[in-house]
């Protein structure tokens, strides 16, 4: 039976020319970075290198990239060390419908005695810029936005975002986990401060993210031990993991036109089926356009609950997601769509479709035709 992965934004398949060049750095040049051998310092050049690449890609310093274990540990590096820096102010900003890595963050930092203002969003998902503006005031730490949300695919305006925090002199952190491969980024034109990134998501290996934080930002170690990534990051570099990350962002920039084309194209055409056959299908989010990502579809269900479906989908090798693969086991409607208010939310079933570079148009109807027979076996009559 034919497989279909339909869950990109939870991961990538590894590009096999990222793979290739990661290669040597598995088999021959194994060398710890710190050590003064010739060894130590073949992977200590391919790190350098790897820096000034994605410096370039992204048009930033190399001193103000920082490579991490993920995402999830950019964020929390971003937020925490930046409240250990500054612990004179102690009012965060982020939106209703930011990814765990930020919101749990923010709720440790409450125990320390931290407040965290959540901006509401309206029914696509997108914050309401006037409250983040009354919400800031003398003792604003910083704002966190979530630039392409990972379940309903929203993407906000970061550059009004901005344009806000600088009027008030508040720094600006950006998850940004999701827009690499899917928009163009030019760290010197955006004017962010601290914005994090992580390479499973654009075709790179697991277990290696990035943190950029602007020259001029000071923030504390979460890590601490040895010398490594300017004395910031402690811990012996994960050689292989950076070499792949660098190499997937320039392949994914390569082809990011294309690529975005091409996923609109499926989203289209997959949406367009369904609700053909099924008139009360609701896409949750902006509509499929330059607003949301471009493989991203949250898709409601009437009378069904979410994992029925899913696990129908499962069990014909179509695999989907019911939201963000951080909380997968969780039954309950997610974070994101309480904030955008779904209607009739406890008798919605949810799936999220996301599309990847080896989708193919030719698979939509044979899609399209499980997800309607799923739906209608499984529904509640």
């Amino acid at each position: 039976m034919k497989k279909i992965y339909l869950d990109h934004a939870a991961t990538t398949p590894i590009n096999p020319l990222v793979y290739e060049k990661m290669k040597p750095f598995l088999e021959d040049f194994y060398g710890n970075p710190s050590s003064v051998h010739e060894l130590g310092a073949q992977t200590k050049k391919a790190i350098n290198e790897s820096r000034r690449k994605i410096a370039s890609i992204l048009n930033c310093k190399p001193i103000e990239l920082f490579f991490t274990s993920s995402g999830t540990e950019a964020t929390n590096w971003a937020i925490l060390g930046y409240a250990d820096k500054n612990p004179d102010k102690n009012e965060i900003i982020i939106s209703e419908i930011e990814h765990h890595a930020t919101i749990h963050t923010c709720e440790y930092l409450e125990k320390r005695g931290y407040h965290t203002h959540q901006i509401h969003v309206d029914e696509k998902g997108f914050i309401d810029l006037k409250e983040l503006e009354n919400k800031i005031n003398k003792n604003t730490l910083m704002v966190s936005i979530i630039w392409g949300n990972n379940e309903i695919g929203t993407i906000q305006d970061i550059d009004k975002v901005r344009d806000i925090c600088k009027k008030h002199n508040i720094i600006l952190h950006v998850d940004a986990v999701q827009m690499v491969g899917n928009h163009e980024i030019d760290l010197t034109e955006l004017s962010i401060d601290l914005m994090t990134f992580s390479a499973h998501k654009f075709y790179g290996p697991k277990g290696i993210g990035m943190l950029y934080k602007r020259e001029s930002i000071e923030i504390e170690n979460l890590i601490h031990g040895g010398m490594q990534e300017k004395g910031l990051r402690s811990g012996t570099e994960n050689v292989v993991g950076i070499i792949g990350l660098a190499e997937a962002l320039e392949l994914s920039f390569q082809s990011l036109h294309e690529y975005k084309k091409n996923l609109l194209a499926l989203s289209n055409a997959l949406f367009n089926l369904l609700k053909k056959e099924i008139p009360t299908i609701r896409i949750n989010g902006p509509e499929i356009g330059k607003n949301r990502l471009p493989g991203v579809l949250s898709l409601s269900f009437d009378s069904i609950r979410s994992f029925d479906l899913a696990f129908a989908l499962d069990k014909e090798h179509i695999y989907v997601s019911t939201g963000s693969a951080c909380n997968a086991t969780d039954i309950r409607p997610s974070h994101v769509l309480r904030a955008i208010k779904q209607e009739n939310i406890e008798k919605t079933g949810t799936i999220r479709i996301s599309f990847g570079a080896q989708n193919q148009i030719e698979d939509i109807p044979y899609i399209a035709s499980k997800i309607i027979e799923c739906y209608l076996e499984n529904k509640e009559r």
